[in-house]
């Protein structure tokens, strides 16, 4: 069977897709083509040039490695200007595309080893735009630029933002493109963990994750969660029409309710968390059934009425 990997996005959170890939590797289970969003692409195209469980091992390391300052520099007169709405953006994708630049070792889609395909977001028409050949820099920092947070760029007379927005979870591209068997891999799901998170002095503490939910504190953090419940439902509706097209599997995950997606602090505890969920989740996995469902792939249960109030 044709197989694809889609690796949707996350931000930081993409450590957790490191972990799942190494243990589908051990399980046998190799990707024919990939296909990633955001974060996602990234780690899609890390991987197609070595499809293998080496290539899974220099990836882990790659997350283990990140720096908060090589990704998201922060650069005080330009958050101002786009506070101030004089720019629309809060950050420069310039540190994003050096350090893809410097630790992706090939230039051109055609390089990789197997089918590499990476989305992004038309910012005026709201269309999914895939890259599969050509150079691979501007696609994979297009799929990369949040927005708001980095500039939309210009590829192919194109204004481009964040593939997630228009195609989150891409499984009916890689339905499209043949594959007869999908595995998704988020970059968070429901399972919780513990972490012993570091502290400057002294022994850190351990962090229980997911956290107590709380409404978002800031008018950025309120559209971000907006633009995620939207990601969400997009995921559901993709997940829900290629359950009978395909055999679909999606792979379970820790929560990251409560991490900063900003912050890489969290990578090298994701990574071994959802090595281990993997690694148990495969010898019991089960292709989807047909149905409404969750965007982990759980069936959706019956939601009680709303409350009213007089």
């Amino acid at each position: 069977m044709r197989t694809a990997w889609v690796m949707p996005g996350g931000s930081t959170f993409g450590a957790v897709q490191a972990g799942l890939a190494t243990a589908l590797f051990e399980a046998g289970v190799e990707p024919d083509l990939l296909i990633g969003t955001s974060a996602g692409s990234l780690n899609a195209a890390w991987l197609a040039r070595d499809p293998s469980r080496r290539g899974a091992s220099e990836l882990r390391e790659l997350w283990r490695t990140m720096r908060r300052s090589d990704i998201f520099p922060i650069q005080p007169s330009r958050i101002i200007a786009g506070k101030l709405g004089i720019t629309n953006h809060l950050m420069a994708s310039s540190g994003l595309a050096r350090w893809v630049h410097r630790t992706l070792p090939y230039r051109t889609f055609e390089q990789a080893e197997i089918p590499l395909t990476v989305t992004a977001t038309d910012v005026d028409t709201g269309a999914a735009v895939y890259f599969d050949q050509g150079p691979l820099l501007p696609a994979l920092v297009a799929s990369c630029s949040i927005p708001g947070l980095f500039p939309p760029l210009k590829v192919n007379d194109r204004w481009l933002v964040d593939g997630g927005a228009a195609a989150f979870m891409p499984i009916s591209k890689a339905v499209e493109l043949g594959a007869e068997r999908v595995f998704v891999l988020p970059c968070g799901g429901d399972e919780p963990f513990s972490w012993q998170q570091p502290r400057r002095r002294g022994v850190g503490s351990v962090a229980t994750v997911p956290a107590p939910l709380t409404p978002p504190r800031t008018v950025s953090g309120v559209n971000g969660a907006a633009l995620g419940a939207a990601m969400l439902a997009s995921a559901r509706l993709d997940l829900q029409l290629n359950s009978t097209r395909c055999d679909l599997y999606v792979l379970p995950a820790p929560s990251t309710a409560g991490l900063s997606q900003y912050s890489f602090s969290h990578s090298a505890a994701l990574i071994d968390a959802s090595w281990r969920i993997a690694e148990a989740w495969y010898p019991r996995a089960r292709p989807l059934a047909a149905g409404p469902v969750d965007s982990s792939g759980n069936p959706e249960q019956t939601q009680p009425p709303l409350a009213t109030y007089s």
